[in-house]
């Protein structure tokens, strides 16, 4: 069964997820980030510590550990690589939109398959390649700005 929690950007701007509507305390915004190798998982995770402080950054190696962290709930957004073992990230993508339509999910991947740019965009994901000086990982913050605040 799949958990789920609304997120809304407070006033402030910080990206922050709403408790309950009764409730006035708010909990940062959580990204999952899942990649097979974990020196880039843990990259990913330090670029997008920048957005806000208090983000909330999850990062799993196996792509079935991070299925189950998403199934808890509490998930606002999902990084996610695209050749994994077990479960590739549109597999992955294919499972998290039975759980949740709405969540933002960025594949995130040295892949440059335009099927499989293709397949993850007419899922409803963003799609993005590690390349450049930077790996693209600025490019990743950006993006999931972008999801933060459009989800809010």
């Amino acid at each position: 069964m799949c958990a789920s929690r609304q997120r809304n950007p407070d006033i402030a701007g910080t990206f922050t997820r709403g408790v309950t509507e009764t409730e006035t305390e708010t909990e940062p915004a959580t990204v999952l980030v899942v990649d097979d190798e974990p020196q880039l998982a843990s990259l990913a995770g330090a670029y997008l510590k920048r957005l806000e402080a208090d983000l909330t950054v999850v990062t799993k190696t196996d792509p079935r550990d991070a299925l189950a962290r998403f199934e808890a709930g509490g998930v606002d957004c999902v990084v996610s690589d695209y050749e994994m073992p077990a479960m590739d990230g549109l597999e992955l993508l294919g499972t998290v939109r039975e759980c949740n339509a709405a969540v933002p999910f960025v594949l995130f991947t040295a892949n440059d398959d335009e099927a499989v740019a293709r397949c993850a965009r007419e899922r409803g994901a963003a799609y993005l390649r590690k390349e450049g000086p930077a790996g693209g990982f600025d490019r990743l913050v950006e993006r999931v700005a972008d999801a933060l605040g459009d989800a809010g």
